[in-house]
């Protein structure tokens, strides 16, 4: 009796289920369990407990089991009331404070149900702040951690959300930074939110959008289509839409390249129409090329321009002349440019080819030094497992400091006017001797640059291998220049020899032309003698001959060029001796 009396101990209880798991009992139910348990069970019972009666929109009950979390919280519990704290601000319409407080959460803290629970929030938060996009984002996101029995209730729940959307506002969304899913869901909305959209560009773009996402869940939103699949035959286009900047700024340029795809149409029976985008509307241009019948676009030359051309989600191939931002992968989608980064990538490749290991990039400490020297650094760090050494330069007054910092050991740390960027591992910056150099400088800097590395090392030792890019190009003919003598450079075949029957026609039609011209000329040579190609190259046809390079196409739909390595020995440019 005396025992009955007094001080009642705890039994056995149950094992707490999952915090973030399914709720299926009342808030009542859960804090029962939670004052009959011990830690942690207890603190993961209060939890579900607090998730109930928010729910129910009840956050004046779930407040002060909530204080009471925030008190005994441990370290490690600390993200999860974070969580909940955010949660009830959400329960109580204060979105911005809810914002405020989910994005103090730690997300890496969080165990996978948690997480899905954060992004739940999250979708939840923007889709009262009307941001359907938004919200559907966060539950793709959340998609792969559902059970089964859930996933169709989620799907649904994204269809709806993005049926809210217009077709612009869809495409925009569409960027890189987005995960495959997502963009895939973005763009078929686009296409199935689009009420003005004719059958045949309707049925085009579904099917597209069918070959490029096979695995994507929105499939279950498509009705079966007997239609036959897109055709990936080579394309022999009747009438081609070239769009180029024909005035303005880029006039000059764009003629160059049209002089070029006008010189590679000699004697073909398909039709060239030529538009200009120099201040025009990329829709009206299209609506324009579709009416003249074309089936094939070749460009925009103009980042901007593709993007709007690709928001119109064209039903022709589109094969722009530069590399936007975003590239969506895509069935007749294709990007060809003359790029920096794509110099600096193949220099990383043949470098490496050439046995060095411990190469230095030195650069300009402008955008474009950084932007050309970090391409270099992630293909380097792709080849070899390690970074590569970046040292920037500011001037000429400080050219001498700035190079004997940068041939100082890469653990010497950073300099003045010098910057050893640390690649995405963070790890030491490569020590040892430096056994090559590439230099991401034009011929002016290049000439001015190369001697100090000689004199500063030593004038009697022999010359560090040194590589340069397009940008450095001597044309063959002028004075030489002896302190360049060893330098290897990466240019198009076009510029050493290559087709020296239409040089010779080019040196007649414009005797003035210069090495940007030419390369330019190139460029839109090659673009248009490239067309009937791409579908075989797409699928792994061998890489093709070219003015502008030896050409591939990656599984992206974009032109790679491996350029030709040549050293220059007194004025003229001859064949390496590596």
């Amino acid at each position: 009796m005396a025992c009955v009396t007094g001080p009642q101990q705890k039994g056995p209880s149950e094992p707490a289920p999952e915090m973030f798991g399914l709720t299926d009992r009342s808030a009542e139910q859960y804090l029962t369990q939670a004052e009959q348990a011990s830690e942690p069970d207890a603190f993961s019972w209060r939890v579900l407990a607090i998730r109930a009666w928010l729910q129910q929109g009840n956050v004046g009950v779930a407040e002060p089991q909530l204080a009471r979390l925030r008190q005994q919280a441990t370290l490690a519990q600390q993200p999860l009331v974070a969580l909940l704290d955010g949660a009830a601000a959400l329960a109580n319409g204060n979105t911005g404070l809810a914002g405020q407080r989910l994005a103090a959460v730690d997300t890496k803290a969080l165990t996978p149900n948690a997480a899905s629970y954060y992004l739940l929030l999250q979708a939840n938060r923007f889709e009262q702040q009307q941001q359907p996009i938004d919200a559907a984002k966060m539950l793709i996101e959340r998609h792969e951690t559902l059970a089964d029995q859930e996933q169709n209730a989620g799907l649904e729940r994204i269809y709806q959300l993005l049926t809210q959307s217009s077709p612009l506002a869809l495409h925009q969304a569409q960027n890189a930074s987005n995960s495959e899913s997502v963009n895939g869901w973005l763009r078929l909305m686009a296409i199935l939110n689009n009420q003005h959209t004719v059958p045949g560009q309707r049925s085009w773009q579904l099917q597209s959008w069918r070959k490029a996402y096979p695995d994507h869940p929105g499939h279950r939103y498509l009705s079966d289509s007997t239609e036959p699949g897109i055709s990936l035959d080579a394309y022999q286009p009747a009438h081609i839409a070239v769009l180029l900047p024909l005035s303005g700024q880029l006039a000059e340029q764009a003629d160059a390249i049209r002089n070029g795809i006008l010189s590679a149409h000699q004697g073909q029976s398909s039709r060239l129409s030529f538009f200009d985008t120099n201040g025009r509307d990329m829709a009206t241009l299209y609506r324009q090329l579709q009416q003249a019948g074309a089936d094939f676009i070749l460009g925009p030359l103009l980042k901007e321009d593709i993007d709007a051309l690709t928001s119109l989600d064209p039903a022709i191939p589109v094969f722009a002349l530069n590399r936007p931002a975003y590239q969506p992968v895509l069935p007749h989608r294709y990007y060809f440019s003359l790029s920096p980064e794509a110099e600096a990538a193949e220099a990383a490749v043949h470098i490496w080819e050439q046995g060095h290991r411990q190469p230095l990039v030195f650069a300009p400490g402008n955008e474009l030094g950084r932007r050309v020297a970090a391409e270099f650094k992630t293909q380097w760090q792709q080849l070899s497992g390690q970074q590569a050494r970046l040292a920037y330069f500011n001037n000429q007054q400080s050219i001498e400091s700035d190079v004997r910092r940068a041939l100082k050991d890469g653990s010497a740390g950073v300099a003045a006017g010098v910057g050893v960027i640390r690649g995405s591992i963070e790890t030491a910056p490569p020590s040892g001797p430096i056994d090559s150099v590439f230099m991401v400088t034009n011929t002016t800097e290049t000439r001015f640059i190369l001697p100090y590395f000689d004199f500063i090392r030593d004038s009697r030792a022999a010359r560090l291998p040194t590589y340069v890019t397009s940008r450095s190009y001597v044309p063959g003919g002028e004075p030489p220049m002896s302190e360049l003598n060893g330098l290897q450079l990466a240019d198009m075949p076009w510029l050493f020899g290559g087709a020296p029957q239409l040089m010779e026609e080019i040196e007649t039609l414009w005797p003035t032309a210069g090495s940007s011209w030419l390369r330019l000329f190139a460029f839109g040579y090659d673009a248009l003698t490239l067309i009937p190609q791409l579908t075989q190259l797409r699928e792994g046809a061998p890489a093709v001959p070219a003015l502008t390079g030896e050409l591939s196409l990656s599984e992206g739909g974009v032109i790679q060029r491996r350029l030709q390595w040549m050293e220059y020995r007194d004025g003229e440019w001859q064949a390496g001796s590596e």
